[in-house]
């Protein structure tokens, strides 16, 4: 597992709200893990900068490099650099982190390795640590008994399979439940490099600006040039114009204006089939 140099590592958790040193326990899981779900939001905004410039490899797949976008620019990532980032992150704060590797909606598409996510050992209990699905609280994995997170916005619930788990969660901006299969409790950094570079050939995250952030009582994602709301009375769902998209890109998810005016404009959707 990865180290973050001591100029990251202070800088990250000054960022994240940490004054003092965190302790390698719950509790400490439990504050970087929320910290980070209202902090670092997933999204794609590098992964589309670098997708349609054709850089390679992607400027945020190393944890070095994408906590350096994420302080200069606000930027997250997709699962793959973001897990490994967290991952490095709880790793050099001495928790006992493994990346995981996983196939999002298997039950849809198979055991592909299309996921990466974090197990997290403590107190001789594991915990699904997760940067795409940010449920504020790490979701504990019983390998005997179906565990739930009751979030308001963000319900989980894990239930074993074989010697694994299958998590079923709901994606920013939908009220549809996905099942995200784990493969593979331990894999290294260079698996998730190859399964991020992979991606480039099939993703959901190719094509158009995707990011999502929790709030203290909302979660909001934007996806496809729409801003979605998910609070206490339900979802909301708005367009936007391309100016609009920029607005709530600096002002709501914080991202920096350098950043969001290197954002290519989305791809058009495919047209429909002649009758």
């Amino acid at each position: 597992m990865e180290s973050l140099e001591p100029a990251t590592i202070e800088a990250v958790l000054a960022r994240l709200g940490f004054p003092d040193v965190v302790t390698p326990d719950r509790a400490g899981l439990d504050a970087v893990y929320l910290a980070w779900c209202r902090s670092v939001p997933f999204d794609n905004l590098v992964k589309r900068i670098d997708h349609v410039a054709g850089t390679a490899p992607f400027r945020n797949d190393e944890p070095e490099g994408f906590f350096a976008l994420w302080l200069e620019h606000g930027t997250g990532g997709t699962c793959w650099p973001s897990s490994r980032a967290l991952g490095a992150l709880l790793h050099t704060l001495d928790f006992d982190v493994t990346l995981g590797s996983a196939a999002t909606g298997d039950e849809l598409f198979g055991r592909m390795h299309t996921h990466g996510t974090l197990l997290v050992t403590v107190d001789n209990a594991t915990f699904w640590v997760d940067t795409s699905m940010l449920t504020d609280t790490p979701v504990e994995l019983v390998e005997t008994a179906e565990t739930t997170l009751d979030h308001p916005l963000r319900p989980v619930r894990a239930e074993p399979v074989d010697d694994l788990w299958r998590v079923h969660w709901m994606p920013g901006g939908t009220d549809t439940v996905m099942g995200c299969l784990l493969l593979d409790r331990e894999v290294d950094a260079e698996h998730y490099s190859a399964r991020y570079e992979w991606s480039r050939t099939m993703s959901p995250f190719n094509t158009a600006v995707f990011a999502t952030t929790n709030e203290i009582d909302r979660v909001i994602t934007m996806t496809s040039g729409e801003l979605h709301t998910v609070d206490h009375r339900g979802r909301t769902s708005t367009g936007l114009t391309d100016d609009e998209r920029r607005i709530v890109l600096v002002d709501r998810f914080i991202y920096s204006e350098t950043i969001v005016a290197a954002l290519p404009p989305d791809d058009a959707p495919p047209s429909d089939p002649p009758a």
